[in-house]
């Protein structure tokens, strides 16, 4: 391979990506706007709830257990005289779930407090209950509302738990007990954190893959591939400039990228930039492969442009584990996770960014974005045309 051809070619693809502007704006306008949806368009945290609550027993009991849910700070209640008002609420969206105080339940808070506590001892009494009614077609918000919820009574039961101790025990939990919970990694709980490391993934698939997919298929359309066929430059030389133009095209996106995460939208970073920039390297070859294999196979711009974005796309976002829980899937798609590179990609810059550098996750993740990456570049090579009747 002769280097200065080689510099020769990327020199005139790198004055090619400064006349078209369309590059410059994929490169840099594109990641700012996904950054955007991303940070503050998909947001998993529910950090206060509406909730309706029905006390159908009114005593200085339930009237406590009322005032403790006003008091968190995950639930904004509003108290109804009736369930039909409830339930129109709940329908409306007005709320997103709503809990029911039932009859005698200081009652039977009386009659319980009367034994020991013990299941033997309580005998054939009903327990005191409260029911919780929340919206099921928001699964996650229905989970967060009755985890809320349960979140207040456990509070009451503790406070409880210095005016009545025989109160705590009937309605449940042992208040000698004192749980002390902490969050490793992510201390503050902020789905952001997480979401916007592992974004890129899906936004240096994107841009990774429709970059070179307009490439070689803008070269056939334009006919400056005929051009090239015709000349001495052998297609390991033609592939080299390519792939290095955008190569590093790709890298200066990711850096700009990498810059609006920490310091616009702040998401700490634990872990070591050199592995970053390494890891970030082998999935962008393999992004940068696949789009000259669609460009290459398509030869049409539209064509490469849509097969990039639906085919690159679409993994990257459903089966990288970004969204949606890998371990959660039937496991015909959990097999099919593994072939997906964006997985490991989020798998490592998400480790990075929250975790710190764990070295077995780093290797192993980078053992198979290099091999990726160089099947797809030894694919793209054997279907290379070298003449122009192979093109043909």
């Amino acid at each position: 391979m002769r280097g200065e051809i080689v510099f020769a070619l990327v020199k005139k693809e790198m004055f090619q990506i400064v006349r078209d502007f369309s590059s410059i704006l994929i490169a840099f306008l594109l990641p700012v706007i996904l950054l955007f949806l991303f940070g503050f368009g998909i947001n998993f945290d529910t950090n206060t709830v509406k909730i309706g609550v029905i006390l159908e027993d009114k005593t200085p009991t339930t009237v406590e257990i009322l005032d403790t849910m006003r008091h968190s700070r995950y639930l904004d209640v509003k108290v109804f005289n009736t369930r039909h008002e409830a339930e129109y609420a709940l329908e409306g969206g007005f709320i997103k779930g709503f809990a029911v105080i039932k009859s005698n339940f200081t009652r039977r808070i009386k009659d319980t407090s009367s034994f020991d506590g013990n299941s033997a001892g309580t005998g054939g009494l009903s327990k005191p209950e409260i029911q919780v009614i929340t919206d099921g077609s928001e699964p996650n918000v229905a989970k967060f509302v009755s985890a809320y919820i349960l979140g207040a009574l456990g509070t009451y039961k503790a406070i409880g738990a210095y005016s009545s101790p025989s109160m705590t025990s009937s309605v449940g939990g042992d208040s000698s007990i004192n749980i002390i919970q902490r969050f490793w990694y992510n201390p503050s709980l902020k789905s952001s954190y997480f979401i916007l490391p592992g974004s890129l993934a899906i936004i240096m698939t994107m841009i990774g893959t429709v970059l070179t997919a307009l490439v070689i298929a803008r070269e056939w359309e334009r006919g400056t591939m005929e051009s090239l066929l015709t000349t001495d430059v052998t297609k390991g030389e033609f592939l080299s400039a390519k792939y290095a133009a955008y190569f590093l095209l790709s890298m200066t996106s990711i850096l700009f990228s990498l810059f609006l995460i920490r310091f616009l939208f702040r998401v700490p970073f634990y872990g070591s930039y050199l592995a970053f920039m390494i890891v970030s390297a082998l999935f962008m070859l393999g992004a940068l492969g696949f789009g000259f294999f669609v460009s290459t196979i398509s030869k049409d711009q539209f064509i490469a442009s849509q097969i990039a974005g639906v085919v690159g796309f679409m993994p990257a976002m459903m089966l990288s584990g970004l969204i949606y829980e890998i371990n959660s899937m039937p496991w015909f798609l959990r097999l099919l996770t593994c072939f997906i590179p964006a997985r490991y990609y989020v798998s490592s810059i998400t480790s990075l960014f929250l975790s710190g550098t764990i070295m077995k996750t780093i290797v192993l993740n980078s053992i198979y974005l290099g091999l990726f990456a160089l099947l797809m570049f030894v694919i793209v090579y054997k279907i290379t045309p070298n003449t122009l009747e192979e093109g043909d």
